[in-house]
C-alpha cells in the first residue's frame, strides 16, 4: 500500500459519499476547512421516502449546496441493489435493513461514478461504533476489502481511531485535522456545525 505514489495537484478533489445527515455534512466540512474541493454522490433507494434529501428540510442535500457550496449528484439504486436486499451476504441489520452489503454495493458505484469525476479520493461520514451492525470496526474493514477500497477509504470523523489511509499517510490530507469520533451520539458533530452556521439544531 505504501509503495502506491499518490501525485499531488494544486486543486484536490474528495468524492464523499452524503445521506442528507449530519455526519456526512460535517465530514464535507472538515474536508472543505483543508482546502479540499467537495463533489457529493447521493444514491437514492427504491424504498426511502426519507424527507432529509427534500429541499425544505432543515438538515437535507440542500445545506451541502447552500452551505458549503457544495454539488451533489444523485443516483438510483438499480435492479442489482434488489438483489443484495433478498439475499444479502453479511444479513440484515434493523428494519431487515442490509446494512454492509449495501456499503459495498454504494462504494463500488461509487467508484464506476469516479471514473468519470476523477477526484482523487473517495470519503463517507461513517462514525466508529455508531451503528451496531455496519459501524463497528470489524465490519468497516470487510466494506473497505470487499468494496476494492481497502486502504483508501476515508472517514474523516473517525479517522484518529482508524488506520491512516495512503491519501493521510502521503500528504494529500491533513490527519491532524481529522477527529476521533465514535458512538452513536452526535454531539462534536453539531458543535461543529453550529460553529460554522450550518445548522442550529438536528433531529435523526
Amino acid at each position: 500500500m505504501k509503495d502506491e505514489k499518490i501525485e499531488k495537484k494544486d486543486q484536490i478533489i474528495g468524492l464523499g459519499l452524503v445521506s442528507g445527515g449530519l455526519d456526512s455534512l460535517t465530514a464535507c466540512l472538515l474536508l472543505q476547512l483543508q482546502g479540499i474541493k467537495v463533489v457529493g454522490l447521493n444514491f437514492k433507494s427504491p424504498f426511502c421516502l426519507c424527507d432529509k434529501v427534500l429541499s425544505h428540510s432543515d438538515c437535507g442535500l440542500n445545506l451541502f449546496h447552500n452551505k458549503l457550496g457544495i454539488k451533489t449528484f444523485t443516483l438510483p439504486k438499480g435492479d442489482d441493489y434488489l438483489d443484495i436486499v433478498r439475499n444479502p451476504k453479511y444479513g440484515y441489520g434493523k428494519n431487515l435493513n442490509p446494512c454492509i452489503d449495501c456499503r459495498i454495493y454504494i462504494l463500488k458505484k461509487a467508484q464506476e461514478f469516479n471514473e468519470t469525476l476523477k477526484a482523487d479520493f473517495i470519503f463517507t461520514g461513517e462514525v466508529l461504533n455508531q451503528r451496531p451492525k455496519s459501524q463497528h470496526m470489524q465490519a468497516l474493514k470487510i466494506v473497505e476489502k470487499e468494496s476494492g477500497l481497502e486502504g483508501k477509504l476515508l472517514r474523516p470523523l473517525s479517522a484518529h481511531l482508524l488506520k491512516p489511509t495512503i491519501y493521510e499517510e502521503q500528504g494529500l490530507i491533513d490527519r491532524k485535522k481529522l477527529l476521533s469520533i465514535q458512538g452513536r451520539s452526535r454531539k462534536i458533530q453539531l458543535e461543529l456545525a453550529r460553529k460554522h452556521g450550518l445548522l442550529e439544531n438536528y433531529y435523526a
